[in-house]
């Protein structure tokens, strides 16, 4: 097909082309029918024979894993570009006297560069294209996002710029390397001095030889040891009802218990979901005592 005999069908047909997301193509009949040279009739009478007695067309369509559901599906919403690079091949080689010249040098035409690339050209994918790029959030997008999901400032702030160098990362591969660079420069807190409630509840108890609860389980244990942490003043009840949903920790540190514990990160159980969780100092036992 000659650069202006091209030029002049894209022109006819530019309308009855539809680029997806994806950078998928679909023509309609008509479109197709004129690339191919032949009549709108001629295909929806092969599209129409797929579940009856189908035509060379319909079974060559066929065999590129499309079904006759497909085929007469393709009246109303139009025929994928794989399945137009099939029609144009068919029409110009093995259609017996039906072959035209149009669909010879058209399908020589987008041979090199193919149909879809072609399809994506007319419609302008570059700029559809560009403008789902600017869907991808910016660092600083990524950084506004994640900075207020924290309870009332109670995580240690390099935790938290920590965790947007991950999802940075992430989202921008290119930057992986620097950002695992910036994250050995970040100070964080000594976690290993911190523990969680229930094992400051075991030591609790064998700093004063009792038991917590009537039936000294972990878990009754560490209840009762919250309890204490409130009635001290330590703590309270995270009040957003969701905070395990959202992975939040249920108890929140006071002013004063800040200076005995922090809200840290970790990843949760049996997932790679990060949640939060209030850990304390040993410390605080002297402070409740």
């Amino acid at each position: 097909m000659s650069k202006l005999l091209l030029e002049n069908v894209s022109d006819r047909i530019q309308q009855e082309i539809e680029i997806d997301i994806q950078g998928h193509g679909k023509a309609s009949i008509r479109a197709t029918a004129r690339l191919a040279g032949v009549s709108d009739m001629a295909l929806r009478k092969a599209f129409n024979s797929a579940n009856l007695e189908p035509s060379e067309l319909a079974i060559k369509l066929m065999e590129q894993g499309f079904n006759g559901a497909n085929l007469n599906d393709w009246s109303g919403i139009g025929i994928p570009d794989i399945a137009v690079s099939t029609i144009l091949e068919y029409f110009a080689f093995d259609a017996g006297r039906h072959c035209t010249e149009q669909a010879k040098l058209a399908y020589k035409a987008f041979a090199a560069v193919g149909i879809r690339t072609w399809m994506q050209q007319i419609k302008g994918w570059q700029e559809l294209r560009e403008y789902t790029s600017l869907q991808q959030p910016s660092v600083r997008d990524i950084s506004e996002a994640i900075s207020p999901v924290f309870c009332m400032g109670t995580v240690e702030p390099n935790l938290v710029q920590g965790l947007i160098a991950n999802e940075i990362g992430k989202a921008y591969p290119q930057f992986k390397n620097q950002m695992e660079a910036v994250k050995q420069l970040l100070p964080m807190p000594v976690e290993d001095e911190l523990i969680t409630v229930t094992n400051l509840a075991k030591l609790y108890m064998k700093r004063g030889g009792n038991r917590l609860s009537s039936n000294n389980t972990n878990q009754g244990n560490a209840k009762v040891m919250n309890d204490i942490l409130i009635s001290r003043g330590m703590q309270i009840r995270n009040p957003n009802l969701d905070a395990k949903k959202n992975g939040q920790p249920l108890y929140l540190p006071t002013e004063l218990g800040k200076q005995y514990g922090k809200v840290v990160l970790q990843e949760a159980k049996g997932s790679n979901k990060t949640i939060q969780q209030l850990r304390w100092f040993p410390s605080v036992l002297s402070a409740i005592a």
